[in-house]
């Protein structure tokens, strides 16, 4: 099965902007994956409440 990347957009502020363009250069990531990598790091264990289906 093939996996297909979603783009998702979202507005930061400037500061948060700077603090993850300097993150990834340092890192030697793109900003995109840096900021997919901190998500998915993130949601990895969170648990959908119950009662509410997600799409």
């Amino acid at each position: 099965m093939s996996r297909v990347a979603k783009k998702v957009f979202a507005s930061v502020s400037d500061q948060l902007a700077e603090k993850l363009e300097r993150r990834a250069t340092a890192e030697g990531r793109s900003l995109s994956n840096l900021i997919s990598y901190l998500l998915e790091r993130e949601m990895e264990d969170w648990n959908q409440p119950s009662g509410k289906q997600g799409k």
